[in-house]
């Protein structure tokens, strides 16, 4: 498996944010939490320590999380994965909308707004 976003914009996220997906295993819904590692207004990639079934990969799975204030929710399918010593990275494409890229870089935006406030404030 191999897949390279092709837009340059990805953002790596300096505070963890977490992100609630759901997939289907044997034909039950199962619904987790893990850690986006870095995004882009196509996708995201997150870190987890149990692997997903090649079969459930396969198949659009729902990601919801929030970056600043607003909760994104979007389809979305694995593209990659990688082995750590501590866990696995997944490559997640979202769903292509217009709104949905819109609303990513908007959170974005406010994120690193606050982000460098709270710096300054240190």
């Amino acid at each position: 498996m191999d897949y390279k976003r092709a837009e340059s914009f990805r953002h790596i996220l300096l505070e963890e944010v977490d992100v609630e997906f759901t997939c289907m295993i044997e034909q039950v819904a199962i619904t987790t939490t893990c850690k986006i590692v870095d995004i882009s207004p196509s996708g995201i990639s997150f870190f987890t320590l149990k692997e997903i079934p090649e079969s459930s990969m396969l198949d659009k799975m729902d990601f919801s999380f929030v970056l600043y204030k607003k909760t994104i929710q979007s389809e979305g399918v694995i593209r990659w994965k990688k082995y750590f010593a501590e866990g696995l990275r997944y490559g997640v494409e979202l769903e292509q909308s217009e709104r949905l890229e819109t609303l990513i870089i908007e959170e974005l935006k406010l994120r690193r707004k606050q982000e460098v406030l709270n710096n300054k404030k240190k």
